[in-house]
């Protein structure tokens, strides 16, 4: 997960370019389709420990919510 954050927040300062981020984008869709990281993210873990609010966000909007749609 910290990867992706990394990932997401380099984006948002435009260091990663659109096809760079479309490959992100695509491996952590991937990733969420899996049942573990998904209940990791919403069970396990106290995300607001560990993460700032809009990734966050971007998580509970764009991964886990589209994902849970398509299974």
């Amino acid at each position: 997960m910290y990867t992706f954050a990394h990932a997401y927040h380099m984006r948002q300062r435009g260091v990663v370019s659109d096809n760079e981020w479309k490959g992100w984008l695509r491996w952590m869709k991937s990733a969420f389709r899996h049942d573990t990281i998904s209940k990791i993210w919403k069970n396990n873990i106290e995300v607001e420990k560990w993460f700032d609010p809009v990734f966050q966000e971007f998580i509970d909007k764009e991964l886990v919510s589209v994902t849970i749609t398509k299974q």
